[in-house]
């Protein structure tokens, strides 16, 4: 537990930490709610693999937007509005991290209005589980969220390194398409 604190300490400040049946998280309610939102938003991604369009952008753009207040200190808040703002942001950055990757693999599909619906709706009942699971948890939950944690970094970092990997043939690819063919 003392190595996560300490390779959380990196990027977190671990101020406002939860402490779950006398664990205390390694990271700060906010990151907690962006890193096991990570790991929840990784699996509803290549699950239902939701196709980029302008509502699939402006919807995860929203999550992002959603901290705004919160994290700028605009609006009053408290912890579990923290671990709320923190997954919805996790939510939109998914995707977003995702979209590079995903498209170099062709792994997109159009969403019937039913898989959106199930979409979102995973993720509100994965928002209200972890909440639940932060204001009634025990060591169990403690120590499950501090795995979940460590996870959700480990995907950011993937998904990150993923866009590394992809980026140069994303670049070779538009510099092919703004040299103008000859006549």
């Amino acid at each position: 537990m003392n190595f996560l604190k300490e390779v959380f300490s990196y990027i977190c400040g671990q101020q406002h930490n939860w402490v779950l049946g006398g664990v205390t998280l390694p990271c700060c309610q906010r990151c907690t709610g962006l890193y096991v939102g990570a790991c929840f938003a990784l699996i509803f991604v290549v699950v239902f693999r939701p196709r980029p369009s302008a509502f699939q952008y402006w919807i995860h753009g929203a999550f992002m937007l959603a901290m705004f207040p919160f994290g700028f200190h605009l609006v009053e808040h408290g912890g579990l509005v923290r671990t709320f703002t923190g997954m919805l942001f996790a939510m939109g950055l998914v995707y977003y991290l995702a979209l590079n990757p995903f498209s170099a693999w062709n792994v997109w599909r159009d969403l019937r209005t039913s898989l959106m619906v199930a979409y979102l709706s995973l993720i509100a009942a994965a928002a209200v589980l972890l909440l639940v699971m932060v204001y009634t948890g025990g060591v169990i939950t403690g120590l499950f969220l501090t795995a979940l944690a460590a996870l959700g970094l480990a995907v950011l970092v993937l998904l990150t390194l993923s866009n590394l990997i992809v980026l140069p043939g994303i670049l070779r690819l538009l510099f092919r398409r703004s040299i103008p063919s000859p006549p």
